[in-house]
């Protein structure tokens, strides 16, 4: 089993335990908790989102607050 589904399987499992989780706040009504976890799970949303230009790494992240010109290329540092 290559690294990527070896550690696909473990993520897999876990969000399994995840949704298990999220039934039984259901059921004890801990719509606080349940608020929590939707907020932490959007965060995982945007970075399990797979990108061709790896917008999702803290490097591409890094890239995108940087200044740009009209061409999209990084802006000229002024000195």
């Amino acid at each position: 089993m290559s690294n990527a589904k070896h550690i696909y399987s473990i993520a897999d499992n876990h969000a399994q335990t995840v949704q298990v989780c999220i039934d039984r706040l259901h059921e004890l009504d801990a719509n606080e908790q349940l608020k929590l976890l939707t907020a932490r799970l959007q965060k995982l949303v945007v970075r399990a989102t797979a990108r061709d230009d790896h917008q999702g790494t803290k490097a591409g992240q890094r890239q995108a607050r940087r200044p740009q010109n009209l061409k999209g290329q990084p802006a000229k540092r002024a000195n």
